[in-house]
């Protein structure tokens, strides 16, 4: 196994090597490395085994089938990183994909994309203690302009993330000393537990992925007798956010230069099958709470077999 990563030796980077019998009939690719964040782990339920990895989120699942289903021999590499220096990967044009990063028109000037999620909106992740103090209209959804006017709750967020256009632009108007930027080894799970803690109030998270933290570390503590640990989200708890009801696009982002135009057209011929349409459907389906299938269910899959994904035409 070849170890490559861009953060500290506990993050490993997993490197394979595909060689498919079936021959070549669009061109070859000597290497790709996919960027995805750093996997949780969960212990298992035997004392004194070691932690596994566990499938999490929406990158690791869309590496295996890309890898899986290449059509041309190439060597898969899979890169542990943060999202700023995934993203700067990216845009000094090195042969590496992003694989799950939201789409904007800054980053379509830097990097082709094929489009793979339509992801229900972003949420308020607050601690159940601090529901008292949020601003909400009638509706219940969360006010965060006046969040920030109160100043009685204190806000963390990822460096270098997108929260979609919108969110961005409201984000960036937000008044100084209100939120802390923090750069993490993954896209966010760093920050639900430094909510659970109390080191800030709330951030900003996809629902979906606040119930699969939950779920993994009530796992990892049913399997730890010593009772020690990740730290337990339980208490978080996700509220609205007042005008972002719209789902966002998720997709793969690969340097806008002449291996990311190639390597993003083979990731579509691989990823507009059918077959690939349905397994990203119910992979991601997967995830989502019975409340979010239920709203947004209808609209994720006419936007997987109704409209093939998008690719950012090449140019």
């Amino acid at each position: 196994m070849n170890r490559r990563s861009l953060l500290p030796s506990s993050s490993v980077a997993l490197s394979i090597t595909c060689a498919l019998c079936a021959p070549a009939t669009t061109w070859a690719v000597d290497r790709i490395t996919w960027l995805m964040p750093e996997l949780d782990t969960v212990a298992p339920p035997s004392p004194g085994a070691a932690s596994v990895p566990v499938r999490r989120g929406l990158a690791q699942p869309l590496s295996d089938y890309l890898t899986a289903n290449w059509g041309t021999p190439a060597r898969h590499e899979v890169l542990i990183a943060n999202v700023k220096r995934s993203w700067r990967m990216v845009e000094d044009g090195e042969p590496a994909c992003h694989l799950g990063v939201l789409r904007t028109p800054e980053r379509e000037a830097v990097a082709y994309f094929f489009d793979t999620h339509l992801i229900p909106p972003h949420q308020l992740m607050v601690r159940r203690s601090a529901l008292p103090k949020l601003p909400r209209f009638t509706d219940g959804d969360a006010d965060l302009e006046k969040i920030w006017a109160e100043k009685q709750l204190r806000g963390a967020i990822v460096a270098g993330r997108s929260y979609g256009r919108a969110l961005d632009a409201l984000l960036a108007r937000r008044p100084a000393g209100v939120i802390d930027e923090y750069t993490t080894s993954d896209f966010g799970g760093n920050m639900l537990s430094m909510i659970a803690i109390g080191r800030a109030d709330y951030t900003i998270e996809f629902d979906f992925v606040l119930a699969n933290q939950q779920e993994l570390r009530a796992a990892a503590a049913a399997g730890n007798a010593s009772g020690k640990g990740k730290v337990s989200t339980a208490d978080l708890v996700s509220v609205p956010i007042e005008g972002f009801s719209s789902p966002v696009i998720s997709g793969i982002a690969c340097p806008r230069n002449a291996w990311g135009k190639r390597t993003i057209e083979q990731v579509e011929r691989v990823l507009s099958t059918p077959q690939a349409r349905q397994f990203m459907r119910d992979e991601f389906i997967s995830h989502l709470s019975p409340e979010a299938q239920a709203r947004y269910g209808p609209r994720i899959d006419a936007f997987y077999f109704y409209a093939k994904p998008a690719v950012s035409a090449p140019r």
